[in-house]
């Protein structure tokens, strides 16, 4: 796969903005029943090593886009891997990524379960500074707040309230944070109308600015078991995986009616609060409040490539009207200040070929309605 670019995939390439990648260890430590890192790196999982070639990579590729005066793409820290395992500690190699980026004034989101990211100086300093210029946006991963459940999926995470204690100290100080209810599991995440208030609530209290809700993906055969873990029979599951390829595992993920039934009720107590919100790898588009799903937003200075989600808040809807694909999505980059096309050219071959080839996925995806449905349901003329 490309070092610091997501592959391209149908569900990938049509709905997430941040496809640009650095990933600075070979492997998670925490060992979440979930974990999707296991699905691409075939590190021994006990092994925790830095990456030290990828943040090279990334150095040079910033430092390039900064010469240029390019606007830059935001980079995700990280999307498989936690960026600040206690590795981080001995190794400092996420630390070095955020000086990078201070360095170069490059926009980060940094994505994490941790609490490192206040307990070690020099990385805590690094990221108040990106926090502070709006340089950065500071993702925090959870599922439920109730620690004793958290346990049977991360059980080497740290517990979810002490992950919100650490987000409260850069919340309450008006910096862009972001809560990713990620995987959502109804009836374990907050799914009641009490539950959802309550948390929805505290979230507005320790200054979350922005909500992203992604459900469980997981292999159909690990389903049964893990509902039987958890105890909730109610779950239902779907297949989430678009073709079955050999040697890789059917995907599933919580059935469309849990999802969308959790979700108006997440979306209300959402705009109720005052705070954004969006699904992600869902095309759930009907519950976005906001102009992109990851909080990019709240960045100074960024440019995002094209989604799903721009035609749709264009008003262009798969099926309803008939379109011309390419001509489309040109207009879409100019009115959303987009990039795409040409303009992917401007930046390093690193990072600008794998953007085209998502840019051509994108394409082929569109053309397509039968396809759509299933990646993203509301763009189709069925909903």
């Amino acid at each position: 796969m490309p070092e610091l670019v997501i592959n391209v995939s149908n569900i990938i390439s049509p709905l997430c903005y941040t496809v640009l990648r650095i990933e600075p260890y070979s492997v998670c430590p925490y060992n979440c029943v979930y974990c999707y890192s296991r699905w691409y790196f075939k590190s021994r999982p006990d092994v925790v090593a830095p990456r030290i070639k990828a943040v090279e990579m990334f150095e040079r590729v910033v430092k390039r886009i900064y010469k240029m005066g390019a606007r830059p793409i935001p980079f995700r820290l990280s999307t498989l891997v936690e960026p600040f395992p206690p590795h981080e500690e001995l190794n400092r190699i996420s630390e070095r990524v955020l000086n990078i980026a201070k360095r170069y004034e490059y926009p980060l989101i940094v994505n994490t379960k941790s609490v490192k990211a206040v307990e070690i100086v020099g990385v805590r300093k690094a990221l108040e500074d990106l926090l502070d210029k709006s340089l950065a946006v500071l993702q925090l991963s959870l599922s439920t707040l109730d620690d004793d459940k958290a346990r049977i999926l991360e059980p080497l995470a740290p517990p979810p309230m002490r992950r919100l204690d650490m987000i409260k100290e850069f919340g309450l100080r008006g910096m862009p944070i972001v809560i990713r209810l990620s995987p959502f599991i109804p009836f374990y995440s907050p799914t009641s109308e009490e539950d959802i208030k309550f948390t929805l609530g505290l979230f507005r209290d320790i200054g979350v600015k922005h909500i992203i809700v992604e459900a469980l993906r997981i292999e159909r055969e690990a389903a049964e078991t893990l509902v039987k873990k958890l105890g909730d029979h109610e779950l239902s599951f779907e297949g989430y995986s678009i073709r079955e390829v050999e040697g890789l595992k059917p995907l599933v993920r919580v059935s469309e009616r849990l999802r969308i039934e959790a979700y108006a009720t997440l979306h209300r107590h959402a705009v109720k609060n005052g705070i954004g919100f969006a699904t992600c790898k869902e095309g759930l588009f009907r519950f976005h409040t906001v102009d992109d799903c990851c909080g990019a937003y709240m960045l100074k200075n960024y440019a995002l490539r094209v989604t799903l989600w721009d035609l749709y808040r264009a008003g262009i809807i798969v099926g309803k009207q008939e379109i011309d694909v390419e001509t489309s999505i040109t207009s879409i980059c100019k009115k959303f200040l987009r990039i795409c096309s040409e303009l992917l050219s401007l930046y390093p071959r690193a990072i600008s070929k794998p953007l085209k080839y998502h840019e051509k996925k994108l394409l082929k995806v569109l053309r397509k309605p039968e396809l759509l449905k299933h990646i993203a349901p509301d763009i189709v003329n069925n909903t």
